[in-house]
């Protein structure tokens, strides 16, 4: 691991260990600094592959980060598990079946 790499990685640790902290309540919550911290964290993660990450997924916050992103980019979950995909195949499916019946009664 390159130095900037290493870098990245224990500033994302520490953004992961102060949201930890302020969800547990080992400090004092202050929705300003969480907002600041979260955003900080999204950002941070932006562009890093998840098999890098696999340290860092000890911390609730970085797995929800990383579902997020995962859902942004392909619509699902990526901690739902194997049979996500084909109950978002299934849904798309359906979706599909209701738009055409719609159009055919209207």
């Amino acid at each position: 691991m390159n130095e900037l790499a290493h870098n990245r990685h224990l500033f994302i640790e520490d953004l992961a260990r102060r949201l930890h902290a302020l969800e547990t309540g080992q400090r004092r919550m202050n929705a300003l600094d969480y907002r600041v911290h979260a955003r900080m964290l999204r950002h941070a993660l932006a562009g890093v592959p998840r098999r890098q990450l696999h340290v860092l997924m000890t911390y609730p916050v970085v797995c929800e980060v990383v579902d997020n992103r995962g859902f942004d980019e392909c619509g699902l979950l990526q901690s739902a598990g194997d049979e996500a995909r084909e109950l978002r195949e299934l849904t798309d499916v359906l979706l599909q079946h209701l738009q055409r019946s719609s159009r055919k009664a209207a």
